[in-house]
């Protein structure tokens, strides 16, 4: 079953939504699927007075996908420190090395506590989400011309490397659950990757060590394929909403077939009693 939250069509409807707070969900829906679907010339009306090109309403949509936003319960629930960075992509960087270094330390410091547990599956659970944005973010980019979208795509493809790092890390060097205790053998495997990432908070945005120098302090991940040069994220994007769509038709198919199914018990009860 498809996660509503990460489909490509409910992260651009939504973003859409933000910009345009009076958009119906049916539009939202309809322009998300000529933002990604459409030809590279056409015009797009996003309200009544107003229509924009398939590669301007990209950018924009990219744009603000880009930049992290938090809901007001999302603010309340965050530490100052995640508060004060919540709404610039670089700092949002920063923000989530912070958080691993944390989750690193405390999940491995001899004993997994309750809040130990609560960061760390917070943390999974609200990556995992912004790394399915940051993929359509590429794929609206990548079907931008300009320089500066080519520029963007760099930048955004550093970031979900570095994130997809962190969210690893996590997952295979900490334990599930609470009240649990840590052994030395968990602590000296995670100890490399905690330095690591520390590293990273004192260089600037977009350093990256080399594989051998990672190799050398016991730090190792594996590139996807979708990170590396040359991977087609337009192309993605639209194999993306392409399944999606299918899977909805599937999926009212079905709702069509129970329904018909269900009438026909109806009626055949209503012949068997008389009614």
């Amino acid at each position: 079953m498809q996660n509503d939250t990460k489909t490509v069509s409910k992260i651009i409807a939504q973003t859409l939504k933000k910009k345009y707070p009076s958009m119906s969900d049916k539009g939202a829906n309809l322009i998300a699927r000529e933002v990604v679907l459409g030809p590279k010339n056409r015009m797009i009306e996003v309200e009544k007075s107003q229509k924009l090109s398939k590669e301007d309403l990209s950018f924009m949509l990219a744009k603000e996908l880009d930049t992290p936003s938090l809901s007001f319960d999302e603010l309340q629930a965050q530490s100052m420190e995640r508060l004060n960075s919540g709404t610039d992509s670089v700092e949002e960087y920063f923000s989530w090395l912070n958080e691993t270094t944390t989750i690193l330390k405390h999940m491995n410091d001899g004993y997994v506590t309750q809040q130990d547990a609560i960061e760390r599956e917070a943390f999974l659970q609200n990556t995992d989400q912004r790394e399915a944005e940051l993929m359509v973010c590429l794929g609206l980019y990548s079907s931008c011309q300009s320089s500066a979208a080519r520029e963007k795509v760099k930048f955004i493809r550093y970031k979900l490397q570095k994130l997809r790092e962190m969210r690893s890390a996590i997952s295979f060097l900490t334990k599930r659950g609470t009240d649990v205790e840590t052994t030395r053998s968990e602590f000296d495997s995670a100890k490399p990757y905690y330095a690591y990432f520390k590293g990273l908070k004192e260089v600037e945005f977009g350093y990256d060590m080399s594989d051998e120098k990672k190799e050398k302090i016991g730090v190792r991940f594996h590139l996807d394929a979708d990170l590396k040069e040359g991977f087609d994220y337009d192309a993605f994007l639209k194999n993306k909403l392409l399944d999606e769509m299918a899977f909805e038709d599937q999926k009212q198919a079905v709702q069509t077939l129970y329904s018909s199914f269900e009438q026909e018990v109806d009626d055949n009860s209503k012949e068997f009693t008389g009614r």
